[in-house]
């Protein structure tokens, strides 16, 4: 039996119900519960059923604890609740098995018919759909947990287990990047880090010798310092990162937990777990992190303990969350799994511009002055000390040759749709690069620009200041952010840094105010546009590109901006082929 009906407005007549309030926040009225008509383990199902039952213009979908799609047609007084229902399921309105719902157990609402995902997309178009963890394996939520962790978000076990710990990093990630709820393409993104970083510094779950305990370590990066029977110390070549694994006595736990837990350059009291089995303890130093973990394995116990510098709390937390008193652990996904389709289709799509698709391209048609891609000339800016400039891709693009600050550069990673470059150049000992700020700036938030405008009009680098006018580009693009400081042909690829002197964005357009003077009959004044330095993270990321993170304190005055700006700002030029 179908319980599809095409008179809708009779349903409401006959149930004296009423639309959902749009504050999804509260859900439902505190005397009011909602008909749920059909609950789906996937939104795809969930979609399925409310068209092929005809509730298009009345179903709401909840997200439950279970992990389940409820459906809900409408929200009715509690205490009528049991009269309306049994009129309703005895005239065939409502299935047999609806019941109303007070929403205690839903987590969110989920705009259902935005992502019109079927069982036949291929898996660029299911990139763009709602992010839902229950399609993949153990092994790939565990690839996507360690990318959150590499990330900074994610400090829980590697398990695989995608509980609201690993969906709350995961938003955190998505609205730091990119303002919104999740997709599927960001645990893409996710794993294109971790293939990266397994690339550069050779991560993988390292069997410590003798203490049947596993880690999850950057091998290639690491050098073993010391080896005495059960004792092993490492460190980092080139990062603030230090390990110390040994087999403690009872006696011996204590006396070490102790003296971290009562460090005096401990900065808030310590994390500490005291069990039968398992003791940990860790904290923020003045200079960095430390984690101190002890398992109880065949009578002795088996200890790591990793310090990290302060710049690096995403190694530090991938290290830590991967500890296991055993040998076994998932790390890698599966070769030909969900999570690698959907790694690959990103990166096609990150590495070819996917003009055709305005729902999936991050660019916008809205007429934009690019800083006139035909120009010859452009801005870079150094970001770390072998010699890498960041600055747009439309800057060097048809380029026979790149020179940065009269020298010639090589082209090493391009993104057109993301519009940013990576050049190397000789590195200048006089340079000092630029750091990243941890997260995006908020809107009206003071920023300073430096570039080469005009260059062969006006003078040498120009620095402005202005202010984030919007958080989002033309059109809701979500890699951009507006200013309100001067942009002219010559800034792209200039840097954008806050108050403390760190990036928070690439600059790379203006308004074209004659276009659209020509369609408004308005003059559009000082609209221009920068790339979000999250972006600039993901772009350097997914290219295995180092770069260093700024601390949020210590407000650098104007001059003294000009200053770090001049110091890591060069010009770009391009040569036609």
């Amino acid at each position: 039996m179908s319980w599809r009906t095409s008179n809708i407005a009779f349903l409401f007549f006959l149930a004296g119900i009423f639309p959902f309030r749009s504050n999804a926040s509260e859900f439902f009225k505190s005397d009011s519960c909602a008909i749920i008509v059909a609950s789906r383990a996937s939104l795809s199902e969930a979609r399925q059923w409310i068209i092929a039952n005809g509730w298009e213009d009345a179903a709401q979908v909840y997200l439950g604890e279970n992990g389940w799609y409820a459906i809900a047609v409408a929200e009715i007084p509690t205490d009528a609740a049991q009269g309306r229902l049994s009129s309703g399921k005895a005239s065939g309105l409502y299935p047999s098995d609806s019941y109303c719902s007070s929403g205690r157990h839903f987590v969110r609402e989920v705009a259902w018919a935005i992502a019109e995902s079927t069982a036949t997309d291929s898996p660029s178009d299911q990139l763009w759909n709602e992010f839902d963890a229950r399609p993949f394996t153990r092994s790939e939520k565990v690839f996507i947990q360690s990318g959150l962790a590499l990330q900074g978000e994610y400090t829980g076990l590697l398990d695989g287990v995608w509980g609201s710990g690993s969906q709350r990093a995961l938003e955190r990630f998505t609205r730091s990047a990119f303002d919104r709820e999740p997709l599927n393409s960001d645990a893409a993104l996710l794993s294109l880090y971790m293939f990266q970083a397994i690339e550069v510094a050779g991560w993988k779950r390292h069997l410590v010798d003798n203490l049947a305990v596993s880690i999850i370590l950057p091998m290639k990066a690491l050098r073993l310092k010391e080896r005495e029977g059960n004792y092993e110390s490492w460190e980092h070549e080139t990062k603030d990162i230090y390990l110390i694994f040994n087999d403690l006595k009872a006696s011996e736990l204590s006396s070490l937990h102790d003296e971290l837990a009562n460090d005096s350059d401990l900065i808030q009291p310590p994390y500490t777990v005291r069990q039968n089995e398992l003791w940990v303890t860790s904290g923020r130093l003045g200079n960095g992190t430390f984690y101190a973990r002890s398992d109880l394995i065949l009578g002795t116990w088996s200890t790591s303990v990793v310090f990290a510098g302060a710049a690096y709390d995403g190694e530090i937390a991938l290290i830590t969350s991967s500890i296991k008193p055993n040998v076994a652990g998932l790390f890698l996904p599966e070769e030909n799994g969900l999570l690698v389709k959907y790694t690959d289709a990103l990166r096609e799509f990150l590495e070819e511009p996917n003009e055709g698709n305005a729902a999936a391209s991050p660019r916008s048609n809205t007429p934009l002055q690019p800083d006139a891609r035909e120009q010859s000339t452009g801005t870079g800016f150094l970001i770390n000390s072998g010699g890498i400039y960041l600055t747009n891709a439309h800057v060097v693009k048809n380029c026979s040759a790149v020179r940065v600050g009269g020298e010639p550069a090589d082209t090493i990673a391009v993104s057109s749709s993301f519009d940013l470059a990576a050049l190397a150049a000789p590195y200048d000992d006089e340079a000092r690069p630029l750091a990243f700020a941890r997260s995006d700036i908020g809107l009206n938030a003071d920023v300073t620009i430096a570039g080469f405008p005009l260059h062969g009009l006006l003078g040498g680098l120009n620095v402005s200041r202005g202010s984030i006018s919007a958080m989002k580009g033309i059109g809701g693009d979500e890699t951009t952010v507006q200013i309100s400081a001067p942009v002219q042909p010559g800034n792209s690829g200039g840097p954008m840094i806050d108050r403390f002197g760190n990036v928070v964005g690439v600059v790379v357009a203006k308004l074209d105010a004659v276009e659209v003077a020509n369609v408004t009959g308005d003059i559009a004044q000082n609209v221009n546009f920068a790339i979000r330095g999250s972006i600039a993270k993901i772009f350097l990321q997914t290219n295995g590109i180092e770069y260093s993170l700024g601390p949020n304190e210590g407000n650098v005055a104007p001059d003294e901006a000009a200053q770090i700006l001049q110091s890591a700002t060069k010009l770009v030029e391009c040569g036609s082929p």
